[in-house]
């Protein structure tokens, strides 16, 4: 800042929602972030951030890099409801060839009525495992 007596409204960058005096000469550090609002009074400022590395440059690129990590239990869960799928699909692909070989009466569409229902439940399972990680 060169010259500057102003209140800055800085909430979009530091979640306050007072405004901040900014004052060349005072002990807070006599600059602005891109992305703030001048409040009331004036300032005259010098940018001194190249285009592309700014503060709010530097918050996107992080933002956008982010990656969450799952969690050991998430990790668990997700080998748990593997294996319990493996083994429903094979219990239910077992179904007809055994049933032929008892000659009991098994219906197929009973076969496709089991697989839809273990789909429906696998799908509904990841969904609230997407929502809780947001």
């Amino acid at each position: 800042m060169i010259e500057a007596v102003a209140y800055v409204d800085e909430c979009a960058i530091t979640g306050k929602s007072t405004p901040v005096m900014r004052e060349v000469g005072s002990d807070t550090k006599p600059s602005v972030t891109a992305g703030t609002t001048v409040v009331s009074d004036w300032l005259l400022i010098r940018v001194t951030a190249d285009p592309g590395h700014s503060f709010l440059d530097r918050v996107i690129r992080l933002v956008e890099g982010a990656r969450r990590q799952k969690t050991p239990n998430e990790i668990a869960l997700t080998a748990l409801l593997s294996m319990l799928t493996l083994i429903f699909v094979i219990v239910v692909s077992a179904m007809a060839p055994v049933a032929a070989y008892l000659e009991a009466p098994i219906n197929v569409a009973d076969l496709i009525a089991l697989l839809v229902a273990l789909i429906r439940v696998r799908r509904r399972t990841c969904a609230s495992a997407r929502q809780r990680r947001g």
